[in-house]
């Protein structure tokens, strides 16, 4: 195997196998990274939320 294989496909006109594979791999990746993100921002929100930055500002009149 010499890593020419997805070439000579092409060139063969057997491209569809090939394209549907691209593709695939590319919306595979896309939603790992949007499930990832969606992590980061729930870990962010819950974070905040433990630190009492949420809500209104709240005063010390002690």
């Amino acid at each position: 195997m010499t890593g020419d294989e997805p070439l000579h496909a092409l060139a063969r006109g057997d491209g569809g196998g090939l394209l549907h594979h691209l593709l695939v791999d590319q919306a595979i990746k896309v939603a790992l990274v949007l499930v990832a993100l969606l992590v980061l921002a729930l870990g962010m929100r819950l974070i905040w939320k433990k630190a009492g930055r949420a809500g209104p500002a709240r005063r010390d009149d002690r």
